[in-house]
């Protein structure tokens, strides 16, 4: 996997394979989005801008209690409270503890780099593959990035709604130790203004692509005439 045009027959296999692959539960695709609900049900963290780690629950609480005091904005709150090196994310280091913890080969990038590099470099650098921005091709596992944002989509329901999880320290924040949240029935094209780039791990990519040659080639035998024995 290393040419332009690898990559975009990647593309072209997951589009073609269109809406039956979301009837199917492929193993690391499944991996992530149960790495992504773990993070959401075990750590109660806080979104910090720049935080990078994850520490120790003691540490994690540590964190939020100095949050709770001092009430500092998002880009104030590691000179605010140090601790917080130690426990916290933001949301493009959610992403990618979530693609670690899963077992994909991940590069750290920012929601800027995310939206800005050419889809070439986000795929031989970050083992990411730049699907467009129509949300009728997202699936499960895919990156949605807009604006200064990244959220992993967990489902896709109907109308161009789905869930969400994030790290977000916006108006849907519930206080510190809730960074990581679900949305439920966002609008996914304009959850944070109009979304920019859906981003697929190339490891989810090559799974479908896989799937995908495995199903044609099991149609193809059975389409085959039976031959006739003299």
């Amino acid at each position: 996997m290393g040419s332009p045009g690898k990559f975009f027959l990647l593309i072209l296999f997951g589009l073609s394979f269109g809406s039956q692959a979301f009837a199917v539960v492929l193993p690391k695709r499944d991996q992530v989005l149960k790495k992504a609900q773990h993070l959401l049900d075990t750590w109660t963290i806080s979104y910090v801008y720049g935080g990078n780690k994850l520490s120790d629950p003691k540490t994690c609480q540590a964190c939020n209690a100095c949050l709770d005091l001092h009430k500092s904005d998002p880009k104030e709150r590691l000179s605010d409270c140090p601790v917080c090196n130690d426990c916290s994310l933001d949301c493009s280091h959610y992403t990618f503890e979530v693609f670690k913890q899963a077992g994909l080969h991940a590069t750290y990038l920012t929601t800027a780099l995310m939206n800005d590099l050419p889809p070439d470099e986000l795929a031989k650098k970050y083992n990411l593959l730049d699907i467009g921005r129509r949300i009728d091709r997202a699936m499960p596992g895919d990156l949605l990035v807009y604006n200064g944002h990244v959220v992993l989509l967990e489902k896709k329901g109907k109308d161009g709604r789905g869930d969400v999880i994030h790290v977000t320290s916006g108006r849907d924040l519930r206080g510190p130790g809730h960074g990581i949240q679900r949305e439920r029935q966002a609008m996914l094209a304009s959850f944070r203004g109009p979304v920019l780039r859906i981003l697929r791990h190339l490891d989810l990519a090559r799974e479908m692509r896989d799937f995908y040659i495995q199903q044609k080639t099991k149609t193809s035998a059975l389409d085959k005439p039976a031959a006739i024995s003299e």
